[in-house]
Order: C-alpha cells, then sequence, then structure tokens
C-alpha cells in the first residue's frame, strides 16, 4: 500500500511539470514611465555626430558669453626698429594681456640725391668723358663698371638738395649734361599690437620707459 501511494505522487508531480510546459505564460503589460514622461536615454544609445553638434553648440555659446562680458582696450606700440626688441616686448606682455601682434612695416625716404653722366655707350667712351671731366678740372667722380649703371659716371651723392643743384650748376657751366636722381632707403619697422581688459590696466607696463623711442597709444580694436 505504501508503494502504491508513492507512486501515484510521483505520477502527479510528473503531471503537474508536463502541464506548465504546456501552458503559455502570461504577458504583462507593465510600463517603465508614465504617459507623457520623455523617456531617458543613455549616452552609449546617442548618435556620436548628435553628442558632438551639442558639445560645439555648448562651448561656442559659452565663448560668446565671455567675449561679450570682456571690455577689450586695444594699443599699438612702435615702431620698434630692432627686430630682437619687439620680440622682448612681446615676451613681456604676453604673461599679462590677453593677445599680442607684431606686425612688420616697410618705411621709405629719400636718402639723397645723385648727381651722374647717363651712361654711354661703352666703356672705353665712358674713361674718355672721364678724361674730359678732368681736363675741365672736375673732382670727385668716377665711372661706374657693374651694376644697372654701368658705364654711367657718377658726380657725387648728396644730403641736401641745394648741394645736388650747386654741383649741376657748376658742371653745366663746362658744358657737361649731367642729370639728378633721388636715393630712396628702405628700411623694417615693427609695431606690437596687443590688447587688454579693463581691470588689466593697472598692470600694463610703460614700454617706453625701456624703449623711449616708441609710442604707446589706444587705438580702435579690430572687428573679426
Amino acid at each position: 500500500m505504501r508503494y502504491l501511494f508513492i507512486i501515484f505522487l510521483l505520477a502527479n508531480i510528473a503531471f503537474f511539470v508536463w502541464a506548465q510546459r504546456l501552458t503559455p505564460q502570461t504577458q504583462s503589460d507593465f510600463k517603465v514611465v508614465d504617459e507623457g514622461i520623455t523617456k531617458l536615454q543613455l549616452i552609449s544609445e546617442v548618435e556620436p555626430s548628435k553628442i558632438n553638434n551639442s558639445t560645439n553648440t555648448l562651448n561656442t555659446d559659452n565663448n560668446n558669453a565671455l567675449n561679450d562680458n570682456l571690455q577689450q582696450l586695444c594699443y599699438s606700440a612702435g615702431p620698434f626698429d630692432i627686430e630682437a626688441n619687439v620680440h622682448a616686448a612681446q615676451e613681456r606682455l604676453d604673461q599679462i594681456v590677453l593677445k599680442t601682434q607684431i606686425r612688420k612695416l616697410t618705411t621709405t625716404q629719400e636718402a639723397g640725391y645723385w648727381v651722374y653722366l647717363p651712361a654711354l655707350a661703352s666703356r672705353a667712351e665712358a674713361l674718355k668723358k672721364g678724361r674730359e671731366l678732368a681736363a675741365a678740372f672736375v673732382k670727385d667722380y668716377y665711372v661706374v663698371t657693374s651694376g644697372d649703371n654701368e658705364n654711367s659716371i657718377s658726380l657725387g651723392l648728396y644730403r641736401e638738395p641745394y648741394n645736388a643743384d650747386s654741383r649741376i650748376v657748376e658742371l653745366s657751366t663746362k658744358g657737361f649734361q649731367v642729370k639728378k636722381e633721388v636715393r630712396i632707403e628702405q628700411w623694417p619697422e615693427f609695431w606690437l599690437d596687443f590688447s587688454i581688459t579693463e581691470t588689466q590696466t593697472t598692470l600694463l607696463p610703460d614700454l617706453k620707459d625701456n624703449y623711449p623711442n616708441i609710442s604707446q597709444n589706444e587705438v580702435s580694436c579690430k572687428t573679426n
């Protein structure tokens, strides 16, 4: 009798397990969030391009807000005639100001007046004209033997125009048709432009203390 009871019990357990496997599980309509609430999205689920665009927009907005809050003042110092000096001044200001920039300009100026006889057809003719000048007791001349003015005869370089004109009158009275040419000198000069905030003005050094031949003036700020 005892064995028969155990057999019936095992049969019932087997039937229960078999029935559970055949019965489909009930699907639940459970909702993670209530209706009308935006679903959270993980960063790993967002496209990289959208993340970059959002970051760039945020950075741009922050930079614009920062620039709007900064009241810039702009200055220009120069001219420096030695390039090493302008770089030294720039290194000094870089620790204080917002930004610096070096500008290089080329300056031209009349350096004097050249009195000369125009180039002759050959070296032999130029030397012959030189002997004529010597016979007329003309001093301070030489025949140009190379370069753009080859075979011309130089009769002097003068700083002041009236000295050049006097030389021309002297030679003209002796029968020589001479000419005068303005000589131009070119040399570089350097300017240092920089901008600061109003709160930095108390820290701004006067560069004229170290470079007395320059000026340091406030200028209009350039807009980008």
